[in-house]
């Protein structure tokens, strides 16, 4: 064989790297760094559940606020309005919000006060103007 290096005592580090990984794996393989408890699995499950729950009421909440954007309304408004158009479904009439300016585009350019060529992107960057 070859001439151990100095100062690994006799030892070939390449074995004593693969004999700590046979012992981290153990006997089959299966058991070893990537195994978890009975309640490390309830805590992992847990956790996605808990991210997954509010994850899903983000993105609820996220749809909600882009409707109330594109229909040119806020909470309140749409509270509010809402009675206005039970009232005028009852006497057969069509309400319309006052504020609407007729097209999702054109309330969401008003609310974010950004127009021009690139407005579908541009309302999310960083403004320099007041």
């Amino acid at each position: 064989g070859g001439v151990n290096p100095a100062g690994t005592g006799g030892v070939n580090p390449a074995g004593r790297h693969a004999a700590k990984i046979a012992e981290l794996r153990g006997v089959n393989g299966v058991r070893g760094v990537g195994a978890l408890s009975a309640d490390e699995k309830t805590a992992t499950l847990f956790s996605a559940v808990l991210a997954s729950s509010i994850f899903c009421a983000m993105c609820l909440m996220w749809f909600w606020h882009v409707y109330l954007v594109c229909t040119a309304q806020t909470t309140i408004d749409y509270y509010e309005f809402r009675d206005l158009r039970k009232e005028a479904k009852r006497r057969g009439t069509v309400w319309r919000n006052p504020h609407d300016l007729g097209s999702w585009r054109a309330n969401w350019q008003e609310v974010f006060d950004e127009r021009g060529r690139h407005w579908w992107w541009m309302w999310a960057m960083p403004r320099f103007r007041p």
